[in-house]
């Protein structure tokens, strides 16, 4: 009789059925990626130079505006610091002359606020493209 179970125990056994459940998070996830909006937010645009492509190649000619933003903030142009405020002065003349390649080098942990101001600078001076790259010096 030990072997016998008792009908009238509580000792029943329940099982949750869970197939609702993975129904409703596959719904909403479906519903969650449909509605997602994916936006393209606009930064700054950099040119940078081609690293596959040889300097000798460019025209020779054309002489090249060349800033140094240095990382005690300075901006320095032909050997000489010229802050951001003759920028614009500088690249507005060789602009009307003739387009000439802009290049803002940049030193490592140089600020990009002032960078930036560079690049704006250049753009306000009339340049259609400014070539920004990393020196080490």
């Amino acid at each position: 009789m030990r072997n016998r179970k008792n009908l009238n125990s509580d000792d029943e056994t329940t099982d949750i059925n869970i197939s609702p459940l993975i129904d409703m998070v596959f719904i909403l996830l479906i519903f969650f990626i449909v509605t997602t909006v994916f936006v393209e937010e606009s930064g700054l645009a950099a040119n940078t130079p081609d690293p596959t492509s040889n300097p000798q190649n460019q025209d020779e000619e054309k002489e090249l505006v060349s800033f140094l933003v240095r990382r005690n903030g300075q901006v320095m142009y032909k050997d000489r610091d010229v802050g951001i405020g003759a920028v614009r002065g500088i690249v507005a003349p060789a602009m009307r002359q003739e387009e000439h390649p802009i290049t803002v080098n940049v030193e490592p942990e140089a600020q990009m606020r002032l960078v930036v101001a560079v690049i704006d600078e250049c753009e306000s001076g009339g340049a259609p493209q400014v070539t920004m790259k990393t020196v080490t010096e």
